[in-house]
């Protein structure tokens, strides 16, 4: 009577079922000499009792198993039957693709048809593990607060049990309302569509409940929802009852995609809850200080359908820095143009312009079929390398040298539009302050994808060229105050100031020949101003640094075939062995590379 597995049993063999305890958790008058005492109390009592009749054949002190308890109070839970509201599952109540089907039937139906889509789809598998299984559900509950059932009850002249479903009581004396409420799930499981009925509508008594949906302008507008996310854990309790509560109820699906997220766990992993206050983050308190696009980036990036990721101030506090980025982005472009707009139009005039906007559309592209996808985390990683690394490290600077007002306008008002779904205070912010537009950026019409002519962009690729690897030797030799030389390069003579500006170069002139430590990533022949010594020198140190890591790599490689290592040595260690070799030999493959390039450079001369 109190355990479902022994209830189970009973039921398919016919056996015979009385209560033992009462609702109290005390024994009942078949306990005999036992009736009255808590069922607790009771164990010890009848052990002692079998001890003293000699009946006890063995006693294990560290015996275990499973007990249910409850999730928040943490009592034991002892089952007990009592009368409860249920839904029929497999009734055939409901007319679907011109066929009857029962509510379990809809449910498969529904996603094995494509219907309705599960992202990622390997949880079809798990969803189709519950509804196969599925049982009639239970949908009342002995709580205090919940959607009171909306049944009454009475006893007739005649003495027999009289029910009536409805919300208000019924005509006649003596009805009293059922004292449970509705499963959370249960009320949860009308959220799609209930939400749409307009409040007069649908507390006017007159309407059924067909004609509520048939009035309410949301409902018919926004119905079905295009896109369901919820979390992984509860693809049954909710995503299941929605499916199977809308389907009955509207005769339509509820929604055409679940995307399911993963759980949030606190920095070592283990599950955020409310209940547990040492693994739980306040969003309240990080909105406070770091800002909403923050922590809603936090949440965003990394993300993947169905999988946990963790969530930690230090993780929130940098995603900051691209929200002030982007604001100091901002205030530059303000300051440049103050309150002129381009409209909208881009004019490229400069090899960096045609750049910017190649790689604008480029990032466009890829970020609307992310998007479609439904893949965040590519999606913003996209932005977030176009905003800091192209926009910010290379054409904003570039245009401190060759300004144009329409592309530089035309690149932060599309910048905007993309990024405002990933971090949308921030952007919708900005887009008020510069006053450019009189509707809200949210409103704005999604930029559409233009082509470029490449050729002209590859002239600004050329440069980045150049620019990277006097930037790189200048950072590896220490260089300041040097000049750079070449052989009557139109191109670099057309792009002196740009050159000068992005590289701190003193000067560049053009010669008929000579000598210094020439450039190797690009077709021009072009050389710094430099000592020979002094690039020698250089070239020794990275020799000794990549000797120095071939003998480690080959410590390395010998200890790992050493049988005795292996057996003697803790798991964490030899893995930790197996991370270093392989961080050594990238770094050696990079190094090698260096010196290469550096030899190349050196023969140049």
């Amino acid at each position: 009577w109190h355990d479902q597995t022994d209830f189970e049993i009973a039921e398919r063999h016919d056996l015979d079922k009385e209560q033992i305890i009462d609702w109290d958790g005390k024994l009942l008058d078949i306990a005999g000499e036992f009736k009255g005492m808590d069922r607790l109390e009771a164990r010890t009592a009848i052990v002692e009792k079998l001890r003293s009749k000699g009946l006890v054949v063995k006693e294990e002190s560290d015996y275990k198993h499973n007990i249910a308890r409850s999730d928040r109070g943490k009592a034991i839970v002892e089952p007990q039957i009592k009368e409860q509201w249920w839904i029929d599952v497999n009734k055939k109540a409901l007319r679907w693709n011109g066929k009857k089907m029962s509510l379990k039937e809809v449910m498969q139906t529904v996603v094995r048809d494509g219907d309705i889509k599960i992202l990622p789809q390997r949880f079809d598998k798990i969803y189709f593990n519950w509804i196969d299984n599925l049982r009639d559900w239970n949908i009342s509950r002995q709580i205090w607060w919940g959607h009171r059932v909306p049944a009454w009850h009475r006893k007739n002249d005649k003495g027999k049990h009289e029910i009536k479903v409805s919300f208000a009581e019924p005509d006649g004396e003596g009805w009293k309302q059922d004292p449970d409420t509705l499963d959370t799930w249960f009320s949860s499981s009308m959220w799609t569509w209930s939400t749409l009925i307009e409040p007069e509508i649908a507390l006017n008594p007159k309407y059924s409940l067909e004609d509520m949906l048939k009035k309410s302008v949301d409902y018919n507008r926004y119905h079905p929802t295009t896109l369901m996310e919820t979390g992984y854990d509860i693809i049954f309790f909710w995503v299941s009852r929605m499916i199977l509560m809308t389907t009955y109820v509207t005769h339509e699906i509820p929604f055409k995609t679940v995307y399911l997220g993963g759980l949030i766990r606190d920095i070592d992993g283990k599950k955020m809850s409310k209940s547990n206050p040492e693994t739980a983050v306040d969003p309240l308190e990080m909105i406070n200080k770091y800002g909403a696009d923050a922590v809603r980036l936090s949440f965003i990036i990394g993300q993947t359908p169905g999988n946990d990721m963790r969530l930690f101030e230090e993780k929130i506090a940098g995603y900051r820095n691209f929200c002030n980025k982007l604001w100091n982005i901002a205030r530059y472009v303000e300051g440049k143009v103050g309150d002129k707009y381009s409209g909208g139009k881009a004019n490229p005039q400069y090899a960096a312009d045609y750049w910017i906007l190649d790689r604008l559309q480029e990032t466009t592209d890829k970020v609307s079929k992310h998007l479609e996808k439904y893949e965040l985390g590519p999606a913003y990683e996209l932005i977030y390398h176009f905003i800091w690394d192209d926009f910010a490290d290379w054409y904003i600077e570039a245009s401190k040298v060759q300004y144009n007002q329409d592309v530089l306008t035309y690149v932060l008002g599309t910048v905007l539009k993309i990024t405002h779904p990933f971090a949308p205070f921030v952007t919708e912010t900005i887009w008020d302050t510069l006053k450019w537009e009189d509707s809200l950026l949210i409103s704005s019409t999604w930029p559409e994808v233009k082509k470029i002519d490449k050729k002209k962009a590859k002239d600004f690729e050329e440069i980045r060229a150049i620019v990277s690897e006097i930037r790189q030797l200048q950072t590896a030799m220490s260089l300041s105050n040097e000049s750079l030389y070449h052989k009557g390069s139109q191109f670099i003579e057309d792009n002196t100031d740009l050159l000068i500006n992005l590289t701190g170069l003193s000067g560049i002139q053009q010669v008929s020949s000579g000598k210094g430590l020439h450039l190797t990533k690009t077709e021009h022949e072009a050389w710094i101003d430099i000592e020979e010594q002094k690039a020698a020198d250089y070239m020794k140190k990275l020799v000794k640094n990549r000797d120095d890591i071939k003998t480690n790599i080959t410590n390395l490689e010998q200890r790992l075939k050493n049988k005795g290592y292996i057996k003697s040595a803790p798991a964490e260690v030899i893995e930790e062995t197996k991370t270093t070799l392989a961080s050594q030999s990238e770094l050696l493959s990079k190094l090698s590379t260096e010196i290469e390039a550096f030899e190349l450079s050196i023969k140049k001369q």
